[in-house]
């Protein structure tokens, strides 16, 4: 068993404590020769060694970029569904309702949804349910009402996975529904003409972590693909402007800054400034 090192040389504090090294032998050269390859403080290397950020992966970690760390869009189950309905939309000029949930989250996935459709000229709207009197997620009576305002095409954000029955009920009066989402399932996946969903349990993305936003965004990369394949002639949207909104939520949403949520949150900040 290695000897234990104490930090600052405290093996009893005022309340009792030792105070041990974060950092073995190992991780303290690695610090070390982070900082000086890299010229970055001390602390921030040894902050760096003890999250096991190894000494080549640094600049990465302290730059993430989109580039870098966006996952194959593909890799979601039901993505290629989901992009391929939005599109069709976008080439009939449907339009679209926006079911959002109240949260930061939700508002900031309606909101991003919104500018990527308003970009294509869709008549949107964006329906966020009363927290008190309707509660979260979707519900018949409100689907039923976007579908009489004449939505032929609705996409739940960051709610509809465990919204069977409201989704039925939209299917039953004509329209069809997309749910990009991120929360647990809670049971059969609704009747929709995709869900996509980091969580579901077919789900081979790795990218759990994600909030609804960083799934709308995602969605919303290869919806851009698939409309440049079907011989688009409309420029696309700049979507690393749209990167405010997806930090916003990503922060709010206290989902783990990982993977490609640390390049969400830096570039969204510049986006925001």
């Amino acid at each position: 068993m290695p000897e234990r090192r104490y930090f600052l040389d405290i093996k009893k504090s005022v309340n009792g404590l030792c105070w041990v090294h974060r950092l073995n032998l190992r991780d303290e050269n690695i610090a070390l020769a982070m900082a000086q390859a890299h010229g970055v403080p001390d602390i921030v290397a040894r902050v760096l060694a003890g999250r096991g950020v190894s000494q080549d992966d640094a600049t990465r970690f302290l730059d993430p970029t989109v580039r870098d760390l966006l996952p194959d869009p593909r890799s979601f189950t039901d993505m290629d569904a989901a992009a391929e309905r939005i599109a069709l939309a976008i080439r009939r000029q449907e339009k679209v309702a926006i079911f959002g949930d109240y949260d930061v989250d939700g508002a900031s996935s309606s909101a991003l949804l919104m500018r990527f459709l308003t970009h294509y000229g869709i008549d949107a709207e964006i329906y966020i349910p009363d927290r008190i009197f309707e509660g979260y997620g979707p519900n018949p009576d409100a689907m039923r009402d976007l579908v009489a305002r004449g939505a032929r095409l609705i996409i739940t954000v960051d709610c509809g996975t465990n919204s069977g029955a409201a989704i039925d009920a939209a299917n039953e009066v004509g329209a069809e529904v997309v749910v990009l989402d991120h929360h647990q399932v809670g049971g059969p996946l609704p009747d929709a003409v995709a869900v996509v969903n980091p969580n579901r349990e077919d789900d081979i993305s790795g990218q759990g972590h994600l909030c609804a936003a960083g799934v709308v965004f995602v969605t919303l990369v290869r919806t851009v693909a698939v409309l440049r394949e079907q011989g688009s002639r409309v420029s696309p949207p700049d979507l690393l402007s749209y990167l405010d909104l997806v930090a916003l939520a990503t922060v709010c949403d206290v989902v783990p800054l990982v993977g490609v949520n640390r390049a969400f949150v830096v570039k969204g900040l510049i986006a925001m400034r």
